[in-house]
């Protein structure tokens, strides 16, 4: 699919470009096509003036002009011809045509038998201009051949120019279509991906509810109470795979959401006093210390519930990460934006997967992650709800530093 979109660009590139090259060259070519035109009839004009002086000399109009004008129109083939009224030609002059008395006989019963002033004659490749006079008439007849000849380069250096041009045009497109489409591309990859790898995060715990389904429809004369303990399991994995579930509606509304910001304000300070409070039981069980400073009266621009969200996914990734007796700390500060950052002791992330941590489904250990009860979603969802918020995360890790999350959001504007 990519590939033919890949083409259908390629190909409306090169359509769009030969319409406006094509028009510019066919304008260009028409423009050319009549200045040949205008300079052959010129010549004609010229030829009559000339013939003219020569039939009277004293006649108005002609001058020692001739002999410059005739050097600059020495190279296009011409002659004048006087005809009596009874058609009879009685004066041919030839002004480089290189014609014999039949040429111009010809060319004059030609031009009088078309019956205008002015035309063509085909079969002679002639064009001819007719002066009427009181004792017959005038005409002068120039060759058609250079014009045609010039008018055959500017079509072939037009075609010329045109192939050229969208040859160059395609290649150009061509690398441009793998860059433009590159995104979507990738955008493709990473929805596949994702299909996959929520695919694959469901099947497990599907796998297990069917399994426990299975060991309770073995066993129809058992109470509930002696099966309490495959109940139990089956109301486990149903949650997990609920909580899954909500996790990936969530992050398909920020899919579809796009880069729409989050509306509204948050105490920030608020909501990290209530996120440290709900998690100081979690880490006394994990034999934690909890620390936090948090800065009062911080207000950030966003969703009030997305930032709880943020900073409750935050204090849960580093009380499961966190060292046994080791410490995790919460900070909140207001400068130029609001910084929180949670910090935790222990065991600091390769700097090849601190890369991938916002990645969905990623998991730089699958098997611990797996004894916490992630999927590897949670950072992805946090690294939404702070690009909605218009903020930035970071991850700072490094052997004897622990591991910390640093998060910036806009101040909310008063």
């Amino acid at each position: 699919m990519l590939k033919k979109l890949r083409w259908k660009f390629v190909l409306i590139i090169m359509l769009l470009l030969s319409a406006v090259l094509g028009t510019a060259l066919a304008v260009q070519t028409a423009s050319a096509v009549r200045q040949y035109r205008e300079e052959t009839d010129r010549v004609l004009r010229w030829a009559l003036d000339r013939g003219t002086a020569a039939l009277d000399p004293f006649a108005p109009g002609t001058g020692d002009g001739f002999t410059r004008d005739q050097e600059l129109y020495s190279l296009i083939p011409a002659f004048f011809a006087a005809v009596d009224r009874s058609g009879r030609t009685v004066l041919a002059i030839s002004y480089n045509a290189g014609v014999d008395e039949e040429d111009v006989v010809r060319a004059v019963e030609g031009a009088l038998a078309a019956g205008t002033l002015t035309g063509e004659l085909e079969e002679l490749g002639l064009r001819f201009l007719i002066e009427p006079g009181g004792m017959g008439l005038k005409a002068a007849f120039a060759g058609l051949d250079w014009e045609r000849n010039a008018v055959r380069r500017q079509a072939a250096s037009a075609a010329l120019v045109l192939g050229a041009a969208l040859a160059g045009f395609f290649v150009v497109s061509a690398a441009l279509s793998r860059w433009l489409v590159r995104p979507v591309e990738e955008s493709w990859e990473r929805q596949r991906q994702f299909v996959a790898d929520a695919s694959h995060e469901l099947k497990t715990p599907l796998t297990v509810l069917l399994a426990d389904a299975d060991i309770l429809l073995s066993r129809p004369e058992d109470t509930i109470e002696s099966q309490r303990r495959w109940v139990e399991h089956l109301r486990a994995e149903g949650l997990r795979m609920k909580g899954l579930v909500e996790d990936l509606l969530f992050l398909a509304r920020e899919d579809a959401a796009g880069q729409s910001r989050s509306q509204g304000r948050a105490d920030l300070s608020a909501l990290c006093g209530d996120c440290v409070m709900s998690f100081e039981p979690v880490a006394f069980e994990a034999g934690l210390v909890l620390d936090s400073r948090i800065e009062p009266g911080v207000t950030a621009a966003g969703d009030g519930e997305e930032l709880r969200r943020l900073c409750a996914i935050l204090l849960d990734n580093a009380c499961k990460y966190c060292e046994a007796g080791g410490t995790v700390t919460v900070v909140l500060e207001k400068g130029e934006r609001a910084a929180l950052t949670v910090h935790n002791t222990g065991e600091p992330i390769p700097a090849k997967a601190q890369t991938h941590l916002f990645q969905r489904f990623y998991r730089g250990d699958a098997a611990r992650s797996r004894e916490a009860g992630g999927y590897g979603l949670g950072l992805s969802i946090a690294a939404a709800i702070v690009e909605r918020s218009g903020g930035k995360i970071a991850v700072h890790s490094a052997q004897g530093q622990g591991t910390a999350f640093t998060v910036t959001l806009p101040l909310c504007s008063e």
